[in-house]
């Protein structure tokens, strides 16, 4: 099978979420492992107040749906109605989600809320919560997220032949920090914020998303990718600047378990081994990373791919090997 036809027969059997697409935006080396390497970033905890929050708000509003203006958006002035429809109940499960396919892979994202106007016009609304002493609003660099998460829900909806506002709308709930006792009860102050969206940045952002995930070589990581520092640092060392202190010296210290005879000079000679009496001195680095492990008489396993491309870092580092387009070549001595 040629890489062309391969690439298509990958893309052909993929479902990437919108959160993966933000992935990508964030970082494409992370994406790329993820999708490629299924080398996953390392999950927070889970957000429980604000799924309990998600889910009485769709209850106050599903009250209303498809029968008149909630109180909430009448206190406000506005005239907007729950929308009913026959697929919203699969586009707000997560994982399934509203779907649209485009350049052959199918791209989906789980809605919180759908609104009408009295004209029939679609409004993507989205729930927020939080607790802060200042009023909620969206001008934080951080949520620039936020706001294309809406812009994406915009783009998938008009996929499947709905008129959809560029205008969405938050409905973000403040957790009060008060000075009366908690006696189980959270008091709120929810906020309507309307945004106009613009989802002209989304088909030029799957473009470039889908040359990466037909690449064979790993591209670069964005530049401020904290998971990308994070491994940067604790592979190779750094010295981390702390206001007011003297820096401190960071000492990387990689578990040895697992690595033959309890020592990685073992496997940095297998890598150098396998370069030596490879064409052009130079291989893939995934096809280094596999041969060093079956040299070694180990498993393909996660852990052991993840502890030779540590190996295969540190030989970079010292100047023995050089890693470029995703190969990993000898540098040669005089």
């Amino acid at each position: 099978m040629s890489k062309c036809a391969r690439s298509k027969a990958i893309q052909n059997k993929l479902r990437l979420s919108r959160s993966k697409v933000d992935l990508f935006i964030e970082c494409p080396l992370c994406f790329w492992l993820d999708q490629k390497s299924k080398i996953k970033r390392p999950s927070g905890p889970p957000f429980s107040l604000n799924v309990a929050v998600d889910h009485l708000l769709k209850n106050e509003f599903d009250v209303s749906r498809g029968k008149g203006v909630p109180e909430r958006l009448a206190r406000e002035g506005l005239s907007f109605v729950p929308a009913v429809h026959d697929s919203l109940d699969r586009w707000r499960e997560n994982f399934k989600g509203v779907t649209r396919a485009y350049r052959g892979i199918e791209f989906f994202g789980a809605i919180d809320d759908l609104w009408n106007d009295m004209f029939g016009v679609h409004y993507v609304v989205d729930y927020k919560a939080t607790s802060k002493a200042d009023e909620v609003n969206l001008d934080a660099d951080w949520q620039i997220s936020y706001k294309r998460q809406v812009e994406f829900y915009q783009w998938l909806l008009r996929g499947n032949n709905l008129e959809v506002s560029d205008q969405a709308w938050f409905v973000y709930a403040n957790g009060v920090k008060g000075d009366g006792s908690f006696d189980d009860r959270l008091e709120f102050k929810t906020k309507l914020i309307p945004y106009v969206g613009n989802a002209s940045w989304i088909e030029p952002t799957l473009d470039r998303l889908l040359e990466c995930l037909a690449s064979e070589s790993a591209p670069t990581s964005s530049e401020g990718c904290p998971y990308c520092q994070y491994v940067a640092k604790r592979r190779y060392g750094d010295k981390l600047k702390i206001p007011d202190q003297k820096p401190v010296e960071v000492k990387v210290r990689i578990p040895r378990a697992g690595i033959r005879n309890t020592n990685k000079d073992a496997e940095r000679d297998f890598a150098i081994e396998i370069l030596e009496t490879s064409l052009d001195q130079r291989l893939q680095v995934d096809d280094l990373v596999s041969k060093v492990i079956k040299k070694n008489s180990k498993r393909m396993t996660l852990p052991n791919k993840k502890r030779v491309l540590e190996v295969i870092y540190g030989l970079q580092e010292s100047g023995g090997i050089r890693l470029q387009n995703g190969m990993a070549i000898l540098v040669r001595t005089s």
